[in-house]
């Protein structure tokens, strides 16, 4: 059988006693089951041999001769025997099945092989429908023959994300206007949201039975969870045949499947196809959008729009750099950062973090992506902190601000924040409309030519006088000069230009002048 698990993923699905019970009996093979232990921990079956060591991973199959040996030393392991069970016999960690039907010993063996074999190829069915590109509805294909019942999936809002066969007596789905998604219908969902029993179903961890009050067939369902977030259900109607107990050990598997596909593909992302790609891609464009299409991906999501979001750029650092693509990294990001979403824009990879969905913080953010950006040789833009998923895309723009500017800069750091560079950025912007020299004051331009003509520094004065916000210390200090020169200096500013240094704003220009006077030496 060709290895097809992937990295993180279960290598075996074991089987426990009762599977093999089941499978016999829908085959019309009686039996006698006595279950101490519902671990599934069987991985095939053996012929026991007393000169042989035994091991809990398969179920051993004994002759008549064997039956009357004493196998109460052998404890956590299963036995199959021919005919009647003698419990007295097995240590009481034992799970023990009864042939009762009168088979050979061989057709037994043979009948249990094809059992574990079932199973080895549903589970490889199951790692393959992964690579898929619609892993969802490829998953409930290859289980029909393990559950011989329909089965379907659907999200917290009861959009149906995968329903691969309707049968008679299962519900009609309804056609979402907004969307065209379908759904469980509206009726249906109200009735649900008043049944206590539903409500209760809410918080189960493990596979659960749904009553026949509501549909009128029982409904096997396992809830999907990301740690302690509900994603939807899957769901199994009792349509065809009668569900067994071993269909709680299936459904078991195949939803730690769904949630490990969930969480290394983001899967229910996958579910919308292109749809939710040209959704983020429209917002991050600044394209004019549908205010309902928001409220309903964001509800898929379970984002607010009112939540706080941090949005990067990621650049490589090298043009010829090709170790690694950009999908790779996509994978690797959104696994790193909770509640990120990374998509390929503009040759560039642009990350949407909704920091309050994630329960984190802008610096855990960068943290967490500190390894793979400094040894792939990538650098970031980051944004502010946005406070609407609506400024996603003038916190991209930020971000690609950042990253321009902080690629051009000296600094060392792999990440460039806006707010670093956003007073450049707004003094660039001033001067693509005038030149900077005619943009900065007039007052400082006088202070310079008198500098020049009488061999002063007037200018420098006022420019550490203002940077340490008129402390007549400390700018003493800086200057290496006594305070009465420094008095005597501001005076004949004074004389020389008139400005009133009380005036917030006008200090504040006299600040920004002399910033674009730096950018103009």
């Amino acid at each position: 059988m060709n290895s097809v698990y992937l990295e993180g993923l279960p290598q075996h699905y074991k089987l426990n006693l009762q599977v093999l019970a089941d499978e016999l009996e829908a085959k019309h093979i009686s039996v006698s089951f006595h279950c101490r232990s519902d671990e599934a921990r069987l991985r095939g079956v053996r012929l026991y041999d007393p000169a042989s060591p035994l091991s809990g991973e398969y179920v051993y199959l004994l002759s008549e001769a064997d039956l009357r040996r004493d196998f109460r030393a052998r404890e956590n392991i299963d036995f199959v025997v021919p005919g009647e069970v003698n419990l007295d016999d097995f240590s009481f960690t034992s799970s023990v099945l009864g042939i009762l039907s009168d088979i050979s010993p061989q057709r037994t063996y043979n009948l249990l092989q094809e059992i574990f074999e079932k199973y080895a190829l549903w589970d490889e069915a199951l790692h393959w429908a992964m690579q898929n590109e619609k892993p969802l509805e490829q998953m409930l294909t290859v289980s029909r023959n393990v559950f011989e019942n329909p089965m379907f999936i659907h999200d917290t809002d009861f959009y149906v994300l995968t329903c691969p066969r309707w049968v008679e007596g299962m519900l009609h789905w309804e056609i979402e206007a907004r969307t065209g998604r379908e759904m469980v219908p509206l009726e249906l969902i109200n009735e649900f949201r008043i049944d206590r029993e539903y409500l209760s179903t809410l918080k189960a961890r493990k596979v659960t039975m749904f009553s026949s009050a509501i549909r009128g067939y029982r409904i096997l369902f396992v809830n999907l969870w990301r740690q302690d977030r509900y994603d939807g259900r899957i769901c199994v109607d009792e349509l065809e045949r009668p569900l067994r107990k071993s269909d709680y050990l299936h459904l078991e598997h195949l939803a730690e499947m769904v949630t490990l596909c969930l969480r290394q593909q983001k899967l229910f992302w996958l579910s919308l196809g292109s749809d939710i790609d040209q959704f983020f891609t429209q917002m991050l464009e600044g394209e004019g959008y549908d205010a309902h299409a928001v409220v309903d991906y964001l509800r898929y999501l379970r984002w607010n729009r009112d939540d706080k979001y941090l949005i990067l750029k990621i650049a490589p650092d090298r043009e010829d750099y090709s170790a690694l693509t950009p999908a790779g990294l996509f994978g690797y990001i959104e696994s790193q950062i909770p509640e990120s979403r990374a998509m390929l824009f503009h040759q560039n990879i642009a990350v949407i973090v909704n920091l309050t969905a994630g329960a984190t913080t802008s610096a855990a953010v960068l943290s967490a992506l500190a390894y793979i950006l400094r040894e792939g040789l990538f650098k970031m833009g980051v944004s502010t902190e946005l406070g609407s998923f609506l400024d996603i895309h003038d916190g991209f723009v930020q971000a690609s601000i950042a990253l321009e500017y902080g690629k051009k800069s000296s600094s060392m750091l792999w990440y460039y924040h806006f707010e670093r560079y956003a007073l450049r950025f707004l003094l660039d912007c001033a001067r693509t409309k005038i030149h900077p020299r005619l943009l900065s004051s007039e007052k400082l331009r006088k202070l310079r030519d008198y500098d020049a003509e009488n061999n002063t520094e007037l200018y420098h004065t006022l420019e550490v006088y203002l940077q340490l916000e008129r402390n007549v210390v400390q700018t003493s200090k800086a200057l290496f000069i006594h305070r009465s020169t420094l008095f005597y200096r501001l005076a004949r500013i004074q004389k020389i230009v008139e400005m009133d240094l009380e005036d917030e704003s006008e200090r504040l220009y006299l600040a920004l002048s002399y910033k674009l006077n730096q950018l103009d030496d």
